[in-house]
Order: C-alpha cells, then structure tokens, then sequence
C-alpha cells in the first residue's frame, strides 16, 4: 500500500506533462508510469499546471487485478451526503466501455454498504473527462476513482483536482480584445512556460501580442513587462488587463511598452516567457522552396532577438520560448538555430523523464510550436 503518494493523469502530449512537473516538484519527486500518467511524491494544485488533467491520491498500488474485483478499502473513500455521484476512470487498462460500465456497476453494488451513489459513465472511451465531471458535480458531491495500469502494476488513486477547462475557457476567450491575425497561445500552454522559470520571479514578454503570458503570469502573483513592435498589440494587452484586473481582483504590477524584440532593453531581474514569431499563417503545407525562405527569414529575426537578449542577461537566468516548427510531409522541420544557442550564450534545459525537443502542436497542425526551455550560460 503506498501513503502520502498521488498520480497525475498527463494531457495529450504527456512529454510536457513530464516536463512541467519535473519543473515544479523536481525530477526526484516524479516517476513516470505508463504512458499517459506520472506518480508525484507531494500534493500540487493543479491549477498551477497547465498540461496535467487530473490529480490524485493513490490508494492503492500492486499487481493487476480484475476491474470487478478492484482491491478498495471502502473507507477510505470520500463518499457525500446523500446520494453520492461516483465515477470510474481507466487509463492504460485493454478494456472496453462495455467493460468499464460493467466494473462500476460491480463497485456500485459493493458501496451500499457505505452509502448510495450514482454511477457517471463515460460519454466515449473508458474515462470520465474533465468536463463531466464538473456537470454531475463529481468532486464537490461525490468522488472518482482512477484504475490506472502499466503493464502488470495497477494504481487505485481518488481523483482530488481536475484540470478547470471553464476557467481557461474564460481567460482564453473571454478576454475583450483578441486577434485573429496572431497566433493564439493558449493560457495551459502560457502557463507551461512560466512553469519553466522560477517562480515569483517578475516575467518579461518582448513579443507580448494580446498578453497571454503576462495575464498568467499575474494570476500566478507575478508581476509582468511586456513589449510588442505593433502599437495595436501593446493597446489590446492594455486592454486585457485591465479587464483582468476587473474580473480577479487586485493583480501584481504590470508595465507594457512599444518595442522592437530585436533591440528591447529588458527589466533587470527578470524571466522571459515568450511566443515569438511563428511565420506566416499557413492553411496548406508549404511547398520545399517557400518553407526554405520561410525559415532563412524567421531564423535570422530569432539570431537578432537572442543575441540582443543574451547581451543583457545574467548567467543563469531562464527563457522559455514558443519557436515555429512546421510539418511537412508527416516530417516537422524546425527552425534550424540550436546549433547556434551555445555560440549565443544559451543552454537547453535538460530533462530526466521528458524527451526533447519539446513540441506542442495539434494532429492536424501545419505550423507547430518548438519550446525552447533555455538557461543565460
């Protein structure tokens, strides 16, 4: 039986889900287990992490058994007043939805003996999703339970955070200027990368756009300076956070500034968290000859921003970089400068359980997005 011991249940790209708590707790505290989950030795709030889905206590850890047999103190479960709502969630398991309503319906029978409950079933698949566990009030009311399998190891754990999708929901697309015409990182994804640098350190965005990165940052009590070369971008940050401000409450100071990542004086003391330039919108892959002169231009625009930045930068200090990778053929062609990084003064972060390079894109994404977690050397 493990004590004081928890699971987390990676998101879709698991290798940043590994990187991101390595990054938090320290490699020494993560295990990864199986595919798609890591077991952590302390308690996260998960709403620090932007690539882990579901946290929870381990209840139980061993050998394999059968789904309607599971070996569960029924004491120690979190059960609610009334007619608790109960969910089962398999991960790793070679097992079908048939077979996970069967497993739940035999646990169902088994907890009568604590209380009533009221069995969620999975819309798809073999687990619970975030959303609804939120609609049938799961955590607040009842409780879920994971089986999560990596080869012949079973883990038992209660599901005791889940990742908020409404509240990213309402920082992504309820910030009141928003840009077609840039990319738009996602809040999970801003939050990653301020994962990277240390934290309660101020953070410094010279490519801000709309001030995704420095919204996060603030709500994660960081205080924030951000510049873009486009006076339309610096006034919709401008915007967005004071509507932040509006919607959370007291924030930490924040400064925002026109200015060209190339030849910007950065705040001293601070972190840069960025997403650069991801080249031209692209709907259809680009033929050989235009992702040359696509990547020669960017390419160039990244030795002129990194080199003025490792200019001002102590030894040490940190930088987490969103840079453009571009899919071709079902083959991601990067942006061809890491040769480069050490002649410039960096070094990439190295990770014990995540392998790099660190690529955050969807199945069906042309253009990708290269993390380039480096440190001033």
């Amino acid at each position: 039986m493990s004590h004081n011991k928890y699971i987390a249940i990676l998101g879709r790209q698991p290798e940043l889900g590994l990187a991101e708590l390595e990054a938090v707790v320290g490699a020494d505290q993560v295990v990864p287990f199986g595919r798609a989950a890591a077991l952590v030795s302390s308690l996260v709030d998960i709403d620090r992490l932007g690539m882990t889905i579901k946290f929870a206590k381990v209840i139980y850890e061993g050998a394999l058994t059968d789904l309607k047999e599971l070996p569960i103190d029924i004491d120690q479960l979190p059960f609610g007043e009334g007619k608790s709502p109960f969910a089962l969630s398999l991960y790793g398991v070679q097992a079908s939805r048939r077979d996970c309503e069967a497993a739940g319906l035999a646990l169902k029978k088994r907890f009568k003996q604590r209380g009533s409950v009221r069995l969620i079933q999975p819309v798809s698949g073999v687990a619970v999703t975030a959303a609804g566990l939120k609609r049938n009030k799961v955590l607040a009311k009842g409780f879920e339970l994971l089986v999560v399998v990596n080869g012949s190891h079973m883990i038992l754990a209660t599901t005791v955070g889940v990742q908020d999708i409404d509240a990213y929901a309402a920082r992504d697309y309820g910030r009141p200027a928003r840009s077609a015409g840039v990319g738009m990182l996602p809040p999970k994804l801003a939050q990653f990368l301020l994962n990277m640098t240390p934290a309660g350190q101020m953070v410094a965005d010279p490519f801000c756009g709309t001030g995704v990165v420095l919204q996060e940052a603030l709500l994660a009590g960081r205080a924030a300076w951000g510049s873009d070369l486009e006076p339309d971008m610096v006034e919709m940050t401008r915007t967005n956070l004071q509507w932040l401000a509006q919607q959370y409450g007291e924030i930490p100071d924040w400064n925002i500034q026109v200015a060209d990542a190339r030849n910007v004086t950065l705040p001293v003391g601070a972190a840069v968290v960025s997403e650069g330039y991801l080249g031209p919108a692209l709907a259809v892959a680009p033929g050989l000859d235009q992702l040359r002169d696509i990547k020669q231009q960017t390419a160039q625009l990244y030795r002129e921003v990194l080199k003025n930045w490792a200019s001002q930068l102590p030894n040490g200090a940190t930088v987490a970089l969103c840079s453009p990778s571009w899919r071709l053929n079902g083959t991601w062609h990067h942006l061809g400068i890491i040769d480069e990084l050490p002649k410039m003064g960096y070094s990439l972060m190295e990770f014990a359980h995540a392998t790099t390079p660190l690529l955050y894109a969807r199945p069906d994404q042309i253009v990708g997005r290269r993390l380039l977690l480096m440190r001033k050397s």
